[in-house]
């Protein structure tokens, strides 16, 4: 521990505070399958990208997918490219851990705007150790990139208020992120940097720090890097890419609950206890403190770039517990402030949040018990991990900012080593994955299925696989050509061979699956 204070003193707390980021993503990383639906549907399209050279339009099988820009599917499909592995999943994943790390990296150059080095260890601790930010580095989606994007922002915006202004590189750097942010997930993040800039002008009562930010030039910039590609694509898709993205995917989730994901104003407030954990712990004793210092420079601009864009993520309809990822930095701030003014005096709120993450892996042994499966002795190890981590932390919080952190990374090492390659060993989760096995096992046959449509089949299969209804794969055996079908009935035509069966759980519905698997030579 005085060793890890020596580097922070020294100026090395972001080698560290980058190094937990990785130790909190790496287990599971490789080993973790396709997970559907999202993580899927981005990899595949990606994927397919790749494979035509099409960098314009995207893809899912023959479908167009127009919900979000192209940010994203660019960067997997050059990770794939580069590391040569396209028909594995984490090779996608790359780019969402190197989001993450960019995100911790801009988070702990935000805090030492403010506060010395050892609060920015811990801030950029505080948001790599959380269980919301190690979940989306472990996912080939949109919102670890996002929140990279939304962090550099966020430092711009910082140190443009800091200093009354920045040099011409950096003003016109924040417009290139700004496009960048729009590539990747189209407007949530200038909508999250604009939010911030315009509180920043409220509080100051002018418009400089617009003015300092070159929004002539700067828009200009912003034009020349995010038009390109969706003139292209409105050319290519003949305007359906605005329908789908804007209309299907935007409009309507602020107008109604989409997909099933309606939850009450409030929802995010009570999720931040577990997905911030576990710097929700010293979060929760830091409530005081943050309203005594609600006067201070870095506790504004915090609540700046986390309110305004806190309160409209709760007013909408639809609610997924990711949505608020943007404004972690925000929070991871405001612990370290905390910390560092010595504020923790309160330990009863951080018992209360400890007790979630416990109630999450005993969440998971139930679903293991209703899919009839015992967890693996490796998940004992880690939930005890998990449980003495919390003591550490309840010790630590008294401790100063280095030794909060550490126990911070602890915590959050333990829990995602406990859960993540646990959920990879958990082979009912996963019925895709032995349902490609047969389809690979018998190269030469088409393969059709029946009862189960998830996008991680496709993935699996590159696209191989189709999805029909049962009546349709049944009268289709009178067709010439080796055939291999799964259906969800125990029975089949004769003069079909039996390869099999398999059963799990479907992470896209909720519901059980159960299928025989055949084949007609």
């Amino acid at each position: 521990m005085d060793w890890i204070a020596h580097q922070v003193a020294k100026g090395r707390g972001l080698g560290l505070a980058l190094l937990v980021m990785l130790a909190v993503a790496l287990p599971g990383f490789f080993s973790l399958p396709p997970v559907d639906r999202d993580e899927v549907l981005f990899s595949q399209a990606s994927r397919q990208m790749l494979a035509s050279g099409d960098w314009v339009d995207i893809h899912f099988g023959q479908a167009p997918r127009y919900k979000k820009p192209v940010g994203v599917y660019w960067m997997q499909a050059a990770a794939a490219a580069v590391t040569g592995q396209p028909d594995q999943i984490w090779s996608y994943r790359l780019v969402s851990l190197l989001g993450a790390l960019l995100a911790v990296g801009f988070t702990h150059a935000t805090a030492r705007l403010y506060l010395g080095r050892e609060a920015a260890f811990l801030a950029a601790v505080a948001l790599g150790a959380s269980l919301m930010l190690g979940a989306e580095a472990h996912l080939a989606k949109t919102d670890a990139m996002l929140l990279a994007s939304v962090a550099a922002g966020h430092y711009l915006l910082a140190r443009n208020a800091r200093d009354k202004g920045l040099s011409w590189a950096l003003a016109l750097g924040f417009w290139a992120v700004l496009a960048a942010s729009t590539l990747i997930k189209g407007p949530i993040g200038p909508m999250v940097l604009a939010l911030t800039l315009a509180g920043q002008c409220g509080v100051a009562r002018s418009l400089a720090p617009l003015r300092h930010l070159r929004p002539v030039a700067g828009l200009g910039v912003f034009a020349a890097l995010a038009a390109p590609w969706f003139v292209a694509i409105s050319v290519v898709s003949h305007g359906a890419f605005w329908g789908a993205s804007l209309g299907a995917d935007m409009i309507d989730k602020m107008a109604s609950a989409q997909e099933k994901h309606g939850a009450p104003p409030g929802s995010y407030l009570a999720a931040i206890w577990l997905t911030f954990w576990p710097a929700a712990m010293p979060l929760a004793a830091s409530l005081h403190a943050i309203w005594a210092g609600r006067r201070q420079a870095v506790v504004q601009f915090a609540l700046l770039s986390l309110l305004p864009t806190w309160v409209i993520f709760e007013a909408l309809p639809t609610k997924l517990v990711h949505y608020t990822l943007p404004t972690y930095p925000a929070l991871a701030l405001l612990v370290a402030y905390a910390v560092q003014s010595g504020a923790l005096r309160r330990v009863w709120p951080m018992v209360l949040a400890g007790l979630l993450p416990l109630a999450l892996l005993a969440a998971l042994v139930w679903q293991a018990g209703q899919l009839g499966l015992a967890m693996p002795p490796a998940f004992w190890a880690g939930a005890a991990a998990v449980t003495a981590s919390l003591g550490f932390i309840l010790s630590a919080a008294r401790g100063g900012a280095v030794r909060l952190a550490i126990a911070l990374a602890v915590g959050g090492l333990a829990l995602n080593a406990t859960v993540y390659p646990t959920l990879a060993g958990l082979d009912a989760l996963w019925p895709a994955r032995p349902l490609a096995a047969w389809a690979a096992r018998y190269p030469a046959c088409s393969f059709r299925v029946a009862g189960y449509a998830e996008p991680s089949l496709v993935f699996l299969t590159d696209a191989r696989v189709e999805f029909l209804p049962q009546k349709q794969i049944i009268a289709g055996l009178a067709d010439a050509g080796c055939q291999v079908f799964a259906l969800p009935t125990p029975t089949a035509p004769a003069g079909v061979q039996p390869l099999g069966r398999v059963t799990g759980l479907d992470l896209g519905t909720g519901r059980k699956v159960d299928l025989s698997v055949w084949m007609k030579p």
